[in-house]
């Protein structure tokens, strides 16, 4: 099982898409976790075009205005997905494996800068984490936290 997970800082345009499609051909991932995306819609078009073909399925959060947006894609040959859930700045797929049967959880995290919004999204997170304590978890992202300032300015 391969997830590819990138902040592709914007998939409006025709040179980022082809980048992120050659990534995919050169990583065939099962699953594709795509941060700040831009797009206040993603349409079966955009993926297909991603993804190389058209064995591929996805789940989307729209951006707010010209930020954010949040786009997780699956290889529909590989993966089952049976449940997708949009929350503040995460999206959640939950699904199995085809060919080994395994379930899994992934979650998808574009977390904000600003630091009281990022203290909300770990609670969150952390209390769905709990209950899933049984469960295949994958946490990815972009969760905009710099090891030099803690994520509360720009280095």
């Amino acid at each position: 099982m391969k997830l590819l997970s990138w902040n592709v800082r914007g998939l409006g345009g025709a040179a980022k898409r082809r980048e992120v499609s050659q990534l995919v051909r050169a990583n065939r991932p099962f699953i594709l976790c795509l941060q700040e995306t831009k797009l206040p819609v993603l349409d079966v078009f955009v993926c297909n075009t991603i993804w190389g073909d058209d064995n591929v399925d996805f789940s989307y959060r729209p951006s707010e205005g010209a930020s954010g947006g949040i786009a997780t894609l699956w290889n529909s040959n590989e993966v089952e997905v049976w449940s997708t859930v949009s929350l503040d700045h995460v999206l959640v797929v939950a699904g199995r494996f085809l060919k080994s049967g395994e379930q899994f959880v992934v979650f998808n995290v574009y977390a904000p800068c600003d630091v009281v919004r990022q203290q909300v999204l770990w609670s969150v997170l952390s209390s769905r984490l709990a209950a899933l304590s049984d469960h295949n978890v994958c946490v990815c992202g972009d969760f905009n936290a710099c090891p030099l300032c803690g994520g509360e300015t720009k280095c």
